[in-house]
């Protein structure tokens, strides 16, 4: 069960005075919630700019289409959570649990995402241009039509994982050299 509902966030945001431009669930900045637990929680759309939901436990939450700018997420568990078309552009997912999560066209750029766990995740067509991804398990996930350098995922594991186009061979040449 979780600590808050969709509509106490909605309070909390409101309360605080953290509203931008009149919309429902926006707020401007640096929503402090630390190990809270939103497991299960539908907080689409919602605006989270330079929140910190460190160490949260946010598996299977409904994040679709969140926006999480700058957004401090490390070592937070969002495994099975649906971030797909989330803005998580430098966001912090250092360490982060993202198993099986759905990151389907997410925006990543210059996310830290260094030793995070994305085994099984759908990276499917995201924007992962600059991404640090240092030390990140990569196993099984899905990143077809994905915008990343291959340089990137040097220092990644990769077994099992659907490549975008074109990755795989430059994989299978690097490993011959």
């Amino acid at each position: 069960m979780s600590d808050f509902t969709r509509k106490e966030i909605q309070e909390i945001i409101a309360l605080r005075g953290w509203m931008r431009g009149g919309g429902e669930g926006h707020m401007e900045s640096g929503l402090v919630l630390r190990g809270v637990n939103l497991c299960g929680v539908n907080l689409s759309g919602l605006y989270f700019a330079d929140a910190i939901l460190s160490r949260a436990n946010l598996s299977d939450t409904d994040l679709k289409g969140a926006y999480l700018y700058r957004a401090y997420l490390s070592k937070t568990n969002l495994r099975g959570a649906d971030l797909s078309w989330a803005d998580l552009r430098e966001a912090i997912l250092e360490g982060a649990n993202l198993q099986n999560a759905k990151l389907n066209n997410a925006d990543l750029r210059k996310t830290d995402l260094r030793r995070a766990d994305l085994r099984g995740a759908n990276l499917s067509d995201a924007d992962l241009r600059q991404a640090q991804m240092d030390g990140a398990d990569l196993r099984g996930s899905d990143l077809r039509g994905a915008r990343v350098a291959p340089d990137s995922l040097s220092q990644t594991s990769l077994t099992g994982a659907l490549l975008p186009e074109g990755m795989e061979q430059k994989k299978q040449e690097d490993s011959s050299d």
